[in-house]
């Protein structure tokens, strides 16, 4: 070997080593692992910092002179490896992604050690980690670790594979009430302040350990099969009642499915005024938005389907997630996936009423899926951000997939498949192979196969079938956008009408193309039975004529995954304007409100092309399509109206308040909003905040200092939400008051995006929005959760004008390389407002064409 060579070859290797430590940077690997944590913390809510100390059992497996782990924002002043009688100090040393180096000055041999470290950390205000919440004049703190927030409060090893025992002890003032996962175990007193010695845990990730410390009440929860609690802030306890009711029969329906008792020891809520998301399943202490616990104690049935489906998500949590536990956060998306399938399984069996099943669950997948942007469901990831990178499509695409998984089995085999799942890995961490792999055995068709289509690659298929029985398949995308080509396989249940009989068949279509004889010269197929694929699908035009004068034939779901789907190929270019309305035109005559407003939600796509140019034309289309439902629904619930009749209601009232000037709707939006902003009680939510929008919109700014009152006199989240929701006020001054609410510290900060993302729909240009954000970024931006501020363009930076994506392009040039995740998510935003816009370029023409023509009669 000459010296070149040699030194090509050595060159070799490092580059080899510097790539494998690269890949290894972001974990702690399996040198060191923990079996055991006690933290202990000193907590005063009225204080801006706190401080601790944890000690980890470790095991090192190999000789080392280093031991890693992570923390963040944390003063780790001392750190020390315990050996019996000695001390053996760590000199600590910050590396990328909040990893942590602690050196010794000699080779530690492999053996059991204690890691001691003592810190201190200053309590945020964001909702991330632990953090500051204040309600009524009284502070409180609480907790949000996932996804890798844990280390914020405490240095550990913050990977959900290391699953191990935490004991939790707290000292605080007197005054408050401390509560964690377990059970307390003891308490002392001294000196106005309590020590809380909570029990050891059952193995759990770091991202599952929660506290809480402030001046709480509780209710209890009665007739669950261990203790349970609901913790509210001071005085909101008997707010609880709807919660505490329906919690047990949830409990015992999940118990039921798994074949196995509840977990943990106990089963605490807590009611949190400041709150990222929707909750959080914290082993034995879950945690809420207050609005989703804090309610009338008979809420209304529209009302009761987002409080029984969150605590059936969280406790479906409970085995998947907790009991059994993804290895690291590319499996996040089976977690939520899991916990929402499992959500919708048990409210439709409990809750009837709130026809759970004619929701379709893809169809709020399917937008952020199709776009060339999009990232597989399972994905790599390295930092917080990367988990959170469209965190939607673990819910929607995850349980749609699922769904289709338990179709293709059937309930019982596929159930009997989760509950042996579930003893085998039970208190370990699993991979979403294992799952496939259990389900395989319950199955007669490759799960591992069909599943890595639709969740190792992005977007969906487009199946088309052509009148002589040819099938082939596609990746569906928008118009004019650049794609890949992909394959999956798709399970095809095809109902098709063939010389006067109706016919169901299945096949797998696992290649680009392939030809089904019995389809040719059909009258018609509808090749998606109950709505349950994950796709979209195209027959010839003579074939979509035949099915609208069929659509008896249908059931509710088909017939609204008919209309979504006629949108769908609408947005990719695959039909014109005018086919598409003959399918919505078709089932605006369907009476069954479940359609119904499908229709309604189909004809709110369409607002895309609404401008000044045409909105008055709009405003008479709408006035003839759906005035005959205002005039049979009105604005007030009857006692026995369904959930689906409701729901119309608000749909119909909220489209027509919007964008029509119908003296009916108006002198309703002015009677409800009056009455509502004297008592929130006095009508539904969704239709208070529907007739507040169109005040606002018809630029009366005069309501904007009443609705800004009437926010900042209630405590009750619901009703702020409510009231957040109407200032949709066009008028430029009225923006801005709108947008300087957002650093008024009564608005809590998981709140703060909701009103930037109000100011953005308010004009069709975007000026004042920019201005305002350009001279308060970093005001805004530091009161806001991280997840709000790295997805921030996504939520209101979306635009399908061009002058917009070009204000969009100059801010953010300016500002997303300063916060972390903010650039993804600009890019996502980006690439949906240039679709949104050569949409509008392309279909403008045909809306204006169809609306003079459908309106010449008028």
């Amino acid at each position: 070997m000459t010296f070149m060579q040699r030194c090509l070859a050595a060159f070799s290797v490092f580059l080899m080593t510097q790539a494998f430590a690269s890949e290894e940077a972001y974990r702690l690997g399996n040198n060191v692992t923990p079996s055991f944590q006690q933290i202990a913390l000193r907590i005063d809510p009225n204080q801006e910092t706190f401080s601790g100390e944890t000690t980890i059992t470790i095991h090192i497996e190999k000789a080392t002179d280093t031991v890693r782990f992570y923390q963040r924002d944390l003063d780790v002043f001392k750190a020390e490896l315990i050996d019996g009688a000695r001390q053996i100090p760590l000199t600590v040393e910050s590396q990328a992604y909040d990893i942590q180096q602690g050196k010794a000055q000699e080779i530690l041999p492999a053996k059991t050690y204690q890691l001691h470290m003592q810190f201190t950390g200053k309590v945020n205000i964001t909702s991330d980690g632990m953090y500051l919440s204040a309600f009524e004049g009284k502070n409180y703190i609480f907790t949000q670790f996932e996804d890798m927030h844990a280390r914020r409060a405490f240095p550990g090893f913050d990977e959900p594979s290391y699953k191990i025992p935490y004991q939790m002890t707290i000292t605080s003032p007197v005054v408050n009430t401390v509560v964690s996962n377990t059970p307390v175990e003891s308490t002392t007193q001294a000196d106005g302040w309590q020590t809380v010695v909570f029990k050891k845990t059952k193995p759990m990730p770091s991202y599952l350990v929660a506290f809480a410390v402030g001046e709480m009440d509780s209710a209890e929860i009665t007739g669950l099969s261990v203790p349970g609690r609901i913790y509210t802030p001071k005085g909101q306890a008997h707010r609880t009642k709807f919660a505490v009711a329906q919690t047990p029969k949830i409990l015992d329906a999940l118990e039921d499915y798994f074949g196995t008792p509840y977990p943990y020891e106990k089963l605490d809520f807590i009611a949190v005024p400041n709150f990222t998301h929707g909750a959080m399943e914290n082993a034995g202490l879950v945690t809420y938005r207050s609005s989703l616990l804090l309610l009338d104690d008979e809420p209304r049935l529209t009302e009761q389907s987002g409080p029984t489906k969150t605590i059936a998500h969280e406790l479906a949590h409970m085995w998947y997630g907790n009991l059994v536990t993804m290895a690291w956060w590319d499996d996040l998306w089976l977690n939520e996936a899991f916990a929402s399938w499992m959500e919708s399984k048990i409210t439709m069996a409990l809750y009837p009423e709130q026809n759970t099943q004619a929701q379709l669950v893809q169809e709020g997948a399917f937008g952020a899926d199709a776009s060339p942007t999009t990232r597989a469901v399972k994905k790599e990831v390295r930092s917080q951000t990367d988990v959170m990178d469209g965190l939607g499509l673990n819910y929607s695409k995850g349980e749609s997939v699922l769904q289709m998984i338990e179709g293709l089995v059937g309930e019982v085999p596929f159930q009997k498949g989760v509950q042996s799942y579930m003893k085998k890995h039970a208190w370990g961490n699993a991979q979403a192979d294992d799952l496939w792999e259990v389900l395989s055995t319950v199955a007669d068709f490759d799960v591992p196969a069909l599943m890595k289509t639709y969740l190792e690659q992005p977007a969906y298929p487009l199946v088309s079938f052509a009148k002589n029985g040819d099938v082939s398949q596609s990746r569906y995308h928008l118009a004019g956008a650049d794609v890949s080509p992909q394959t999956w396989i798709v399970p095809l249940a095809i109902t098709y009408k063939k010389n006067g009989k109706i016919t169901h068949t299945r096949v797998f279509l696992d290649k680009a193309k392939t030809n089904l004889p019995e389809l040719a010269e059909a009258q018609w197929i509808y090749p998606n039975d109950n709505a349950m694929g994950y796709m979209r699908w195209q027959i010839p035009a003579s074939q979509l004529h035949a099915l609208l004068k069929d659509t008896q034939a249908l059931n509710a779901r088909e017939k609204k995954s008919l209309l979504y789907n006629s949108d769908a190929l609408l947005n990719a270019d695959k039909i014109s304007l005018d086919q598409h309305m003959a399918v919505l035109d078709a089932l605006a005559k369907d009476n069954d409100p479940v359609v119904a407003r499908s229709v309604v939600a189909s004809l709110n796509d369409l607002t895309y092309l609404v401008d000044n140019n045409n909105k008055a034309l709009f405003a008479q289309f709408l006035n003839s399509k759906l005035s005959h439902w205002f005039a049979r629904l009105g604005t007030v619930e009857s006692k026995g109206d369904s959930n689906d009749k409701s729901r119309l209601r608000n749909a119909v009232f909220g489209l027509l308040s919007r964008y029509t000037q119908n003296e009916d709707v108006i002198a309703q939006s002015k009677r409800i909003t009056e009455k509502f902003l004297q008592d929130g009680t006095s009508t539904g939510r969704a239709i208070a905040g529907n007739a507040m929008r169109s005040l606002a919109v018809n630029d009366d700014k005069r309501w904007f200092d009443k609705y800004q009152a009437a926010y900042f006199a209630t405590n009750d989240a619901n009703t702020q939400s409510t009231i957040r929701f109407g200032m949709l006020f066009p008028e430029a001054v009225t923006v801005r008051k709108v947008l300087d609410m957002t650093l008024n510290e009564a608005v809590s900060p998981a709140n703060v995006l909701g009103f930037i993302a109000t100011a953005s729909q308010a004009r069709e240009d975007q000026d004042v929005l920019y201005q305002w954000l350009d001279e308060n970024m970093e005001k805004v931006t530091a009161k806001m959760p991280a997840y709000h501020v790295a997805r921030m363009p996504e939520y209101v930076s979306s635009s399908c004008s061009e002058h917009n994506i070009d204000l969009a392009q100059r801010f953010y040039q300016k500002h997303m390389d300063k916060y972390d995740g903010m650039a993804r998510s600009y890019d996502v935003a980006q690439d949906e407002s240039k679709q949104c816009a050569k949409l509008k370029q392309a279909n403008q023409g045909a809306f204006n064409q169809y609306l003079q023509g459908a309106t010449a009669y008028f």
